[in-house]
């Protein structure tokens, strides 16, 4: 089998403990520290990825670093591109980048434009070509591009990437044919929430059949896709984190749907809802009466075994990448690294 790479994010923290763990992660053997982008979210998402990831990166040696993910809706590609820049500069050669087509709620409440799936998959696409296209810039050869939503003419960045050709570039794509055939076209990997085993194969049979017709090796993409995961040691433990992990189900619903449970389906995919209190409570509520079966299914909420389990299965239906999340973080945070330290050993 395949030795898998693990990533390693978390949610419902502060900076300094995102720092903190970060240079934790690292020292447990992790390959990546994925920081998450937004401003807001269901579970307090909080956090500014490229200030954590610059502090993680000048105190530690190896780890790669990147957002997970950002979006295009609200900064400028050439923005993100010096960001990822001067990221790799502070930790050189290790940053990455995982970009996607956004949430409404880091959008909307905001007042900045939420456009169709179609519209935000193309400015995606557009995105992702120009941020290539910056990182080749120079003074003496400047660029220039047309799209429908982005354009610059004689542009170039006089900060570049220490990493050649450039920094990876992980396109973040839930479902959709569009964004998961960007992801084929353009990524070097494909950001993943969770999927059942039949929804990965399907989706990435899309990636490869869109890297094929563009002349590219499919095996050359990498898929990281979210461990989830929790240690608990009590029943109060395990009752709060069946209930986060069932929530997350709730919201990521088609594949909730695809193994065949169909209530509550009416809530909003998670990308498409804006945050409110009484929006939150009813997705808890709801998530409550979900069996503990389907999450059983595709997370494990237990023990080392049954973590050991979930990778295994994982790495046989091809995913490379194993992003690990605690639904018990952050107060879990240090035994759930120490129980990776000795499981990523096991994997080398």
């Amino acid at each position: 089998m395949t030795s898998p790479r693990f990533g390693f994010t978390e949610v419902s923290v502060g900076p300094e403990q995102a720092v903190a763990d970060g240079i934790l992660a690292e020292k447990a053997g992790f390959d990546a520290v994925w920081v998450p982008d937004h401003a807001t979210d269901v579970n307090g998402d909080k956090l500014e990825p490229w200030t954590c990831l610059a502090a993680i990166g000048s105190r530690t040696k190896r780890v790669e670093l990147g957002p997970a993910v950002t979006d295009t809706q609200r900064v400028h590609p050439s923005r993100t591109a010096h960001h990822v820049a001067c990221l790799d500069g502070i930790a050189p050669g290790r940053a990455l980048l995982g970009i996607g087509a956004g949430e409404a709620m880091n959008v909307v409440p905001f007042g900045l434009p939420w456009g169709e799936p179609a519209e935000r998959a193309a400015r995606l696409d557009e995105a992702v070509r120009l941020i290539k296209l910056l990182w080749s810039s120079t003074r003496e050869e400047q660029v220039s591009f047309s799209g429908k939503y982005f354009s610059m003419t004689n542009a170039f960045l006089s900060l570049h990437p220490t990493r050649k050709p450039h920094p990876p570039v992980y396109v973040g794509a839930m479902g959709a044919r569009a964004t998961l055939e960007i992801v084929g076209r353009e990524g070097d990997g494909w950001f993943a929430w969770i999927n059942t085993r039949d929804q990965f194969r399907k989706k990435w049979k899309v990636i490869s059949d869109a890297a094929r017709g563009a002349g590219r090796d499919p095996r050359k993409i990498d898929s990281a896709v979210h461990l989830m995961v929790a240690l608990p040691r009590n029943s109060e433990e395990r009752k709060a984190a069946m209930l986060g992990a069932k929530a997350t189900l709730l919201m990521e619903k088609r594949t909730l749907e695809s193994m065949g449970y169909t209530d509550h389906l009416e809530f909003l995919q998670y990308q498409n809802f804006t945050i409110s209190n009484d929006y939150v409570k009813k997705i808890f509520s709801a998530a409550s009466e979900i069996p503990d079966e389907y999450v059983h299914k595709l997370m494990a909420i237990g023990t080392v075994d049954e973590i050991r389990a979930l990778i295994d299965d994982m790495v046989k239906t091809g995913v490379k990448q194993l992003i690990v999340c605690d639904h018990l973080a952050p107060k879990s945070t240090k035994r759930t690294l120490e129980a990776f330290r000795k499981l990523i050993h096991e994997y080398r």
